[in-house]
C-alpha cells in the first residue's frame, strides 16, 4: 500500500495545530434554532453555540434574564445552563440554572447519577482538555419530574472572569423506559408531523417489538396509540412479505415497499437498503388510505431482530401533493 507523501501529514498537522476548530466550527449564522425547536443532538450543539455568541453580543446580566425568561432559550425540559468549571465536582457554582432560578449562585453539590457519572468531573473534563464536547448521563428531567437518559452539549466560556461551561442538552424519548405513550403517538404524529417524530414514533414501535415479539404485532397494527388518521405502522421481512399492517386499506395484501403497488423508486431495492443500513428515510407516491388520493409519503424504517428473526418496521406520514392527480396516479401504476 502506498505510504502517504511526508508533505501532506506535515499540512495536516500543522493545519491542526494552527486551527484545530476550522473545519468543524459552527456558527450560529449557520442554522440558527429555538429551545422548542430542539430534537436532536445537532440541534443542542447548535442552540449551545447560538448562547454562547449571545453572550459575546449583550452580555453577561442581559444573558443571564434572557436565558432565564426567553422563549428562544427556554421551552420545557430544554434550556441554556451555565456552570463553573472547577475539579472540584461537588462544589461547581451555577451561573444560569433555569429550572430553578434559586439556586444560581450556589452548587447541586456533588451529581453521580446512575451510570456512575460524575457530571461535574466530566464537565471540567471535557471543558478543560477539549473546550467542548457531548456529556451523556441522566438527570432529572424538569417536564417529567423523572431522571431520565440525557445528552449535553457544553463549551467553555469565560463567565465574568470565571472558567465556565455553557450547555444544552435533550432528553432521549425513544430509549427504554423513556418511551411514554402520552408523549409518543400516531394522534401527535398525525397532527404535527415532522422527520424527528416519525423517527422517534418508529423507534419507540420498534422497541414494543423488540421486547414482545410476535405477540406485538397486533397491538402495533390495530392500537390506538399506533394508528390514527392516516398513520399507521407496518412490519415486512427482509423479502418485503407483509408481517403486519395497521393499513385500512388492504392491510394484508401486498407489501407497503413493494415496486408491484408504488412508484417512484425506478428500480431501486429499497428494502435491500432498509436492511443494510439498519435505518433509512424513503421518499415516494402512495395512495393514503385516509383520503383515497395518491400523495407523496415520507416514511421512516427500522431494521429489528425479534426472535432471531429480522423485521423491518416503519411508519410514514403523506404530503400534499403537487402535482396533478393523472401524475400522481401514473407515478403509482410503475
Amino acid at each position: 500500500m502506498k505510504k502517504p507523501h511526508c508533505h501532506s501529514i506535515f499540512f495536516l498537522l500543522l493545519l491542526s495545530f494552527v486551527s484545530p476548530a476550522l473545519a468543524t466550527e459552527d456558527t450560529c449564522a449557520d442554522r440558527s434554532i429555538v429551545a422548542g425547536a430542539v430534537r436532536s443532538l445537532q440541534d443542542a450543539k447548535t442552540l449551545t453555540q447560538c448562547a454562547y455568541e449571545f453572550v459575546h453580543e449583550v452580555g453577561f446580566e442581559e444573558a443571564r434574564r434572557a436565558f432565564n425568561e426567553d422563549e428562544r432559550w427556554k421551552s420545557g425540559p430544554t434550556y441554556v445552563f451555565v456552570s463553573e468549571v472547577t475539579p472540584l465536582s461537588d462544589q461547581a457554582q451555577l451561573f444560569v440554572f433555569p429550572p430553578a432560578r434559586d439556586r444560581e449562585g450556589g452548587s447541586l453539590g456533588l451529581l453521580i447519577d446512575v451510570y456512575g457519572n460524575d457530571y461535574y468531573k466530566e464537565q471540567h473534563r471535557i471543558a478543560s482538555g477539549f473546550g467542548e464536547g457531548f456529556i451523556y448521563y441522566s438527570f432529572l428531567n424538569p417536564a417529567t419530574g423523572r431522571d431520565e437518559p440525557k445528552a449535553t452539549y457544553i463549551k467553555s466560556i469565560d463567565w465574568m472572569g470565571n472558567p465556565a461551561a455553557i450547555g444544552v442538552g435533550v432528553y432521549r424519548r425513544d430509549l427504554p423506559g423513556t418511551c411514554r405513550i402520552e408523549e409518543v403517538n400516531a394522534a401527535m404524529l398525525d397532527s404535527d408531523p415532522s422527520e424527528a417524530q416519525l423517527q422517534e414514533f418508529v423507534r419507540c414501535a420498534a422497541m414494543d417489538l423488540d421486547s414482545r415479539g410476535y405477540f406485538a404485532a397486533t397491538s402495533l397494527a390495530n392500537g390506538p396509540r399506533w394508528r390514527s388518521g392516516s398513520i399507521y405502522l407496518f412490519g415486512l421481512d427482509t423479502y418485503g412479505y407483509t408481517f403486519f399492517s395497521g393499513s385500512p386499506a388492504d392491510p394484508l395484501i401486498g407489501s407497503e415497499l413493494s415496486s408491484n403497488t408504488i412508484g417512484g423508486f425506478e428500480g431501486r431495492n429499497v428494502l435491500g437498503v432498509a436492511d443494510a443500513f439498519g435505518e433509512s428515510f424513503l421518499y415516494y407516491w402512495n395512495r393514503n388510505p385516509a383520503t383515497g388520493q395518491w400523495q407523496r409519503k415520507v416514511t421512516f424504517v427500522k431494521r429489528v431482530t425479534s426472535f432471531g428473526v429480522p423485521v423491518l418496521i416503519g411508519a410514514g406520514y403523506y404530503l400534499e401533493s403537487s402535482q396533478p392527480d393523472e401524475v400522481a396516479q401514473a407515478a403509482g401504476s410503475q
